[in-house]
């Protein structure tokens, strides 16, 4: 197949191209269209990274104006297929059983996702229930039809599951799963819904005040899903020396041990802060009326230093690694990160006047001298 690109503009770090296609070519699907994802493909030696609403391709490298080959993955649009025909399942499910509309459809790369105006759906026996029906009618191995109907005839169908958009303008093509379902729909669609395989809902959540999205993967990408968590499943039973069924029961106690211990961890990090914090006062830097205390760590200690050092007396200047904090009542701090930019270092982070936090790539000695100057 060929096409022609007729106009070429950089925008970031990709090139827009506007095209006409040759020969009745296939064109390639817009991203975001109908909530669905858009071809991916190859343009001469650059790669389709995105098609706009307008059918204009994004390419990854430069091409100069006139005619390529160009290749569609047709692989990623049967599995795009297969996510959208589900989709229709779903909703037509949902709509038999419980009289739920779909409110919102978008499909992703990793999952898609389809909303109802309902927060009935978020229980666990109604999603387990999908599931199972969804995937009893992708092995009832139903026929799927895409008719292409004038608006007339489209309006005749008395069994369409939503009524057509006015926005649609043209002939309508219309996605008949047997007696199943019938709806409007410009998407991808596969001719069987055995050819899905596989359906799982992901998640389900409650959005805004009275929608329930449901997330799901179907075909390849659900076969990936449980492959994955089945690896992560059997490497826990191994590192836990459990069952599967005993798992989440091994976890919840780790995660209780483990809660403990930070508490055992935090009370000995308190009593040896009070410690240190007595040895760094004892041993601030003097200037005039003013301590300095510097400490050129950042660690679980620092956490109590405000409790143990009297910042009424003290100064304090800790960190490492271009992580810095700085408590004082003898300068404003914000006048030390203004001093930092005006010696033209990138300064991140911020606080007030008597306390900020920097990230900036020097080390502790440069912000200790500009202190002492401020003083």
């Amino acid at each position: 197949m060929k096409l022609k690109i007729v106009e070429l503009t950089k925008e970031k770090d990709r090139y827009l191209a506007v095209v006409e296609y040759l020969d009745g070519g296939i064109e390639f699907y817009p991203d975001g269209k109908g909530g669905q994802l858009g071809d991916r493909g190859s343009l001469g030696e650059a790669h389709v990274v995105e098609v706009d609403r307008e059918g204009n391709l994004f390419l990854d490298m430069e091409l100069g104006l006139g005619v390529y080959e160009y290749l569609i993955d047709m692989d990623r649009r049967c599995e795009i297929g297969k996510n959208h025909t589900t989709q229709h399942i779903i909703s037509a499910y949902l709509k038999k059983k419980y009289d739920y509309d779909t409110v919102g459809f978008r499909m992703g790369e990793e999952y898609s996702t389809v909303d109802f105006p309902s927060l009935d759906l978020i229980d666990s026996g109604k999603i387990k229930d999908l599931e199972e029906e969804v995937n009893r009618i992708i092995g009832k191995d139903m026929n799927i039809e895409v008719l292409e109907l004038s608006r007339e005839e489209a309006g005749q169908i008395e069994s369409l599951r939503k009524s057509i958009s006015d926005k649609i303008v043209g002939k309508i093509k219309v996605v008949k799963i047997e007696d199943f379902d019938m709806n409007a729909c410009g998407g991808f669609h596969i001719q069987s819904t055995k050819e899905i395989g596989l359906f799982k809902v992901v998640n389900y959540e409650k959005v805004k005040k009275t929608i329930t999205r449901v997330y799901y993967k179907a075909g390849k990408l659900a076969y990936e899903d449980y492959y994955e968590k089945h690896n992560i499943i059997k490497k826990s039973t191994t590192q836990l020396s459990s069952t599967v069924e005993e798992v989440n029961d091994k976890i919840d106690c780790l995660l209780e041990e483990n809660k403990s211990k930070t508490k055992e961890l935090s009370s000995l990090y308190h009593d040896y802060s009070e410690l240190l914090c007595e040895k760094l006062k004892a041993n601030a830097k003097i200037q005039g009326e003013n301590k300095i205390i510097i400490y050129k760590k950042n660690d679980a200690v620092t956490k109590f230093f405000p409790k143990f050092i009297g910042n009424e007396k003290y100064s304090v200047i800790h960190g490492e690694d271009g992580n810095f904090t700085v408590m004082s009542r003898a300068i404003n701090c914000g006048e030390l990160k203004n001093n930092l930019e005006e010696l033209g270092y990138i300064v991140k982070g911020g606080g007030n006047s008597t306390r900020i936090n920097l990230r900036i790539d020097i080390n502790i000695e440069k912000i200790v001298d500009i202190f002492m100057k401020l003083l």
